[in-house]
């Protein structure tokens, strides 16, 4: 579990046993951990599409409200021919933001993964942000997977830190590891929704993206690689901000009791032989 467990600290980690310095993006959301896969991160899309009706027909027991996806699997058909394409689409169509990672086939084009094909859902690419918090020295992990998907729609939507990435581990004495793929990108990107949830009650779907892509910043590279651009907290939560190189974007720090009311249910997915 080294690839789901270091997802939902990225999401939801607390920080304890380093003293806050590695807490998740919205670390007082709460997680169900969906098991699809076998003990060994095998299984087939059966599997996942059946956790997904789960998530449906319990959305409103556990106040689900977001599902990420850190997984994928090769598109080789349109997306209203692909299974896992169409069960992610009714999740959107029931009220449950989907995120999605791109993958890790790049730099070539063409490369993003199920379900993160499909038009409903926010498809996360991965940059390299050389630990600074100046964007300006922010760059397209190259093996980031590009659009356009075979439908033609642009791909990713939008694009997170995914470089080193640190976040819990159970296999190290410290209880942190370091990662790296669009699977570290894409949690990220579902912590700021939930902290978009705690801010603004009920959200559609297409409002949160629409609130993703507004407040991204552009890195200056085609939409194939970048979508929108990367992800700004303080944009996203502070409408009048501005970035500029006297203000730079900062982290933002949420007390835990803004979290109580809240839940959050993802579903953490990973596939040892295909990782992403």
């Amino acid at each position: 579990m080294v690839h789901g467990t270091h997802v939902a600290g990225i999401i939801a980690g607390n920080g304890y046993s380093s003293r806050g310095r590695y807490a998740g993006i919205a670390p007082e959301s709460n997680i169900l951990a969906i098991k699809a896969l076998d003990k060994n991160g095998g299984g087939n899309s059966s599997n996942i599409i059946e956790a997904i009706s789960y998530i449906i027909e319990t959305k409103d027991r556990y106040n689900t409200k977001v599902i990420n996806f850190s997984m994928g699997t090769p598109a080789n058909s349109s997306c209203d021919k692909d299974p896992l394409c169409r069960a992610v689409e009714k999740a959107v169509q029931a009220g449950i933001v989907v995120v999605a990672a791109a993958g890790n086939s790049g730099p070539d084009r063409g490369t993003i993964v199920s379900p993160g094909t499909s038009k409903s859902v926010i498809t996360v690419g991965a940059v390299d942000d050389k630990r600074t918090v100046d964007p300006s020295d922010d760059t397209i992990a190259p093996f980031s997977s590009r659009g356009p998907t075979s439908e033609g729609y642009s791909k990713p939507d939008i694009v997170a830190p995914g470089v080193n990435i640190n976040s819990l581990s159970n296999t190290k004495l410290d209880g942190y590891s370091s990662l790296s793929g669009t699977s570290m990108a894409t949690p990220l990107i579902s912590g700021a929704v939930a902290l978009l949830f705690n801010k603004y009650g009920n959200l559609s779907p297409k409002e949160v993206k629409n609130k993703l892509i507004k407040s991204s910043i552009d890195l200056k590279n085609s939409r194939e690689m970048q979508g929108a651009g990367l992800l700004n907290l303080k944009l996203l939560f502070d409408e009048e901000g501005d970035i500029s190189a006297n203000n730079p974007p900062r982290s933002i720090l949420f007390e835990g009791e803004l979290f109580e009311s809240l839940i959050v249910i993802l579903i953490i997915l990973f596939l040892l032989d295909s990782r992403i």
